[in-house]
């Protein structure tokens, strides 16, 4: 009885800890905000394997009118990035990545984000034990 009450909240703890992978993160309220909004698109992979990679979390949305919202908590975010690699195109940012801040359990943690024209774009968030060259290489290789 005490082993299946320890297992049970131990593992409501860390499916708390996975839904809120994003917590402190900006881009945590487009998810929530957007994510089930008609026009957009969400997806959600837990302890996934994508393209040989290991993902701790992989969350994706992918909009058509929320551009100049989700770009603000971009922003927001690259002032706490460790890593920038951006695309600019007649002056205005239209895609990239951040690398956020290590999780103290050692997880690497990305933004990637591409802008279309009239509000449209994606924006991803990538958790796991993956360098930036390996992010480049899972987002860029068919």
């Amino acid at each position: 009885m005490i082993k299946r009450l320890l297992f049970t909240v131990l593992w409501t703890t860390i499916s708390m800890l996975t839904v809120h992978a994003q917590t402190g993160l900006e881009i945590d309220r487009a998810f929530t905000r957007y994510g089930h909004e008609k026009g957009c698109k969400m997806v959600e992979m837990y302890d996934a394997r994508l393209r040989g990679y290991q993902l701790h979390v992989y969350k994706s949305l992918t909009y058509k009118t929320q551009g100049k919202a989700i770009d603000a908590l971009l922003k927001t975010d690259r002032k706490r990035a460790k890593k920038i690699r951006e695309v600019v195109e007649d002056g205005h940012i239209t895609g990239g990545y951040y690398m956020m801040p290590t999780l103290p359990s050692g997880m690497e943690r990305y933004i990637l984000f591409n802008n279309a024209a009239g509000g449209r774009g994606a924006l991803i968030y990538i958790e796991g034990n993956i360098k930036p060259d390996d992010i480049m290489k899972l987002c860029y290789t068919r």
